[in-house]
């Protein structure tokens, strides 16, 4: 059976695809807002929802979101639906579920949520034009909806959070990872499938919806968790030097000298005095990132090996004196961090050695430098 066709008398944010005679699970995308057209007008939306879901004859059910959330009365209107519906309904998160969305993920009886998506919950929000008393009244529907919403999550969550826990939770807006998501019960696992996602100055896109993070209290919580999930991918494009590559790079690490460590000290001002030079070698190597990944690597490296920003000057100096070359290597350039940062963290820098002399490390730079260049 294929798509099923309904008259369009109103707008629609849902579309339903039956694959049940493929002996696949019936298909609904929930993609975009959340609307209210004539929800409440003449429950044309919510009668045309029903349709659509009852002609699914039961089988079980897919349901794909990636929305901002909306109209919370939809959403709730939804969720009793699918919480009706005979088939089994595993609700996936393709991007972003947020808002009144995460009233309609919780319809699941699995959740599942890419390892990058997002799930966000907040309190009801709304206009209100009037004297005090009207507003006071608008308060206290708000207030009526937002338990209605905590009584869905704690149907979901079984326990793993408490009423308090969710309204605390509600009030400060709050943006959950995908894995963050399980350990509160909103979903049951985190798959190994990655949406596309970006940021367009304050448009967070994932899977080509557009979410305004303008809109909320605390959309620069988004922004964070965003770049933060995103740093795995960064990192793993790094790593991929060949063999050979890094047979060329490992005698750069093996050239590099490693500050001898400072004897423990005892009596009060020396301890003082040694806390105030680490804590000035620390600031001054991190003056020197540039946000380049293969100088901010060997920066880091330097960092936990105990080098000061006099160590590696000479090297960062090389890198760029490479990476300027028209016969660059990026590759190798790009690969040189990770064999410092391996060599640090493979115990070498528990070890105690001499630091190079002079013409030791005038050839260590320009060996970087000859490497670099595929020389």
């Amino acid at each position: 059976m294929g798509k099923i066709v309904t008259t369009m008398t109103t707008p629609r944010f849902w579309k339903v695809t039956n694959k049940a005679g493929e002996n696949e699970p019936a298909e609904m995308f929930l993609y975009g807002e959340i609307t209210h057209e004539k929800w409440f007008d003449d429950d044309v939306t919510a009668k045309a929802f029903a349709e659509d879901l009852a002609a699914l004859n039961g089988c079980d059910l897919k349901l794909r979101i990636n929305s901002p959330g909306g109209d919370v009365f939809a959403a709730q209107a939804i969720y009793n639906q699918l919480k009706d519906y005979k088939g089994r309904v595993t609700a996936q998160v393709d991007g972003l579920a947020a808002s009144a969305a995460t009233i309609i993920t919780c319809a699941g009886d699995t959740v599942i949520m890419p390892g990058n998506a997002l799930f966000m919950i907040h309190n009801p929000l709304t206009y209100a034009v009037g004297n005090a008393d009207e507003m006071r009244k608008t308060a206290d529907n708000l207030d009526i909806v937002r338990d209605t919403i905590v009584s869905v999550y704690l149907s979901r969550t079984k326990g793993k959070v408490t009423e308090d826990e969710l309204k605390y939770m509600m009030d400060a807006e709050t943006w959950l990872t995908a894995d963050e998501a399980v350990t509160y019960g909103f979903a049951d696992s985190v798959t190994d499938e990655h949406i596309e996602n970006r940021i367009n100055g304050n448009l967070l896109i994932m899977n080509s919806i557009s979410c305004d993070l303008s809109k909320f209290k605390h959309g620069e919580k988004a922004r964070a968790i965003f770049e933060n999930i995103q740093k795995p991918k960064k990192e793993a494009k790094k790593n991929m030097e060949n063999k050979e590559t890094l047979g060329l790079l490992q005698k750069i690490a093996d050239k590099l000298g490693i500050g001898e460590k400072p004897e423990p000290v005892q009596d009060k001002t020396a301890i003082e005095n040694a806390v105030k030079a680490e804590r000035e070698r620390i600031i001054n190597l991190e003056a020197m990132l540039t946000g380049d990944s293969v100088i901010d690597a060997i920066i880091n490296a330097a960092k936990e090996a105990g080098q000061t920003a006099d160590d590696i000057k000479a090297y960062i100096d090389a890198v760029n004196k490479a990476k300027e070359s028209e016969t660059v290597n990026n590759a190798a350039v790009e690969a040189m961090s990770n064999i410092i940062k391996d060599n640090m963290e493979s115990g070498a820098a528990n070890v105690t050695a001499t630091a190079p002399t002079v013409d030791e490390k005038q050839a260590a730079i320009d060996e970087i430098v000859n490497i670099a260049n595929g020389k």
